[in-house]
This record gives C-alpha cells, sequence and structure tokens, in this order.
C-alpha cells in the first residue's frame, strides 16, 4: 500500500445522515479534507428534495416502477466507466467493522457489483482507489464523493469524470 493510500485510510469521515434536499449537518462530515472534496453525478446539479421527488429516474427502482429505465442507465454507464478507470489497478473496499478494508482486483466481479449497488443506492460504497488515489464514498442519487490523496490527483480525478461524462460537482 503506497503512503498516499494509507494516509487517505487514516483521515476520518463524519457521518452526515441528512437526507437528500436537506442542509448538511454541523461539522461539514468532510472538514479534515480541506478544499479537496468533490462530488460526481450523473446530473449537473444537487438535486433538492422537489427535484428528487419528481425525477422518475432518480434512483433504480423509481426509473423500473415509472418506465424510466433507459434514462436511468444512460446516467449509470457514465458513471460506471468512470468507476472502472479508476479501478484499472485494483481497490481497497471496505467490509465492514469486523473485515476491514480488502483488496480487490480491477477484475474482480465483485468490485463491480458494490459499485453498480452504491448506484442503485442498495447499499453506499466506500473504496480507495490504487490507480488514482482517491476515496469514494457512495452517496443519493447517483452523487458520489471524490475524496483526492493532493490536489494534482483531484485534477486528474476531475478530468477523468469528464472524459467518461460524468458531472464534477463542488
Amino acid at each position: 500500500m503506497t503512503p498516499e493510500l494509507a494516509s487517505l485510510m487514516a483521515k476520518k469521515i463524519h457521518v452526515d445522515d441528512s437526507l437528500p434536499g436537506q442542509p448538511p449537518k454541523e461539522p461539514p462530515p468532510l472538514h479534515e479534507w480541506g478544499d479537496l472534496p468533490f462530488w460526481v453525478s450523473a446530473f449537473d446539479h444537487r438535486l433538492s428534495q422537489e427535484e428528487y421527488v419528481a425525477a422518475l429516474f432518480v434512483n433504480f427502482p423509481g426509473a423500473v416502477h415509472h418506465g424510466a429505465l433507459a434514462d436511468y442507465l444512460e446516467g449509470e454507464r457514465g458513471l460506471e466507466a468512470y468507476y472502472a478507470e479508476l479501478a484499472r489497478e485494483g481497490a481497497y473496499v471496505w467490509q465492514g467493522e469486523r473485515r476491514g478494508f480488502r483488496f480487490m482486483p480491477a477484475s474482480s466481479g465483485r468490485l463491480s457489483r458494490i459499485i453498480r449497488d452504491s448506484l442503485r443506492e442498495r447499499r453506499s460504497m466506500d473504496i480507495y482507489f490504487v490507480a488514482t488515489p482517491v476515496r469514494v464514498i457512495g452517496g443519493w442519487n447517483r452523487t458520489d464523493a471524490i475524496l483526492p490523496a493532493s490536489e494534482a490527483v483531484r485534477e486528474t480525478a476531475a478530468a477523468a469524470a469528464r472524459r467518461h461524462g460524468v458531472f464534477v460537482l463542488t
């Protein structure tokens, strides 16, 4: 494990269990990270609570129920391609308090399933990518927090998101 990844794992995230559209709780969950964090999303802005409720394809069950699966999958494909690029050298995936972080190679079908399950809001991911040292915390409505190791890594990770048609939010 590189020193950058070890440093990422040592930083704490303060839980913010506010719902979409609500203001975040204090202190900010990512205050130890300074100005480095950014968010990637299938949407070009953070959704308000009204937008979240009104959109038919914000989450997977809603898209299936309302017959908007094609729209949903279009946004999901870009995020999956982005995460596949970040995972090209594997990733450390949080497996829970008992098991901690476990390395998974890029070719792991399990890694792909964890990412897809997070995008579909079944279970939030907490992953450290090796090739581009960032930590990714899965969020609501296909908007995930990206926590880079440095400013240079931040620029690299944001550029990769844009290449895959994923929106970068600050």
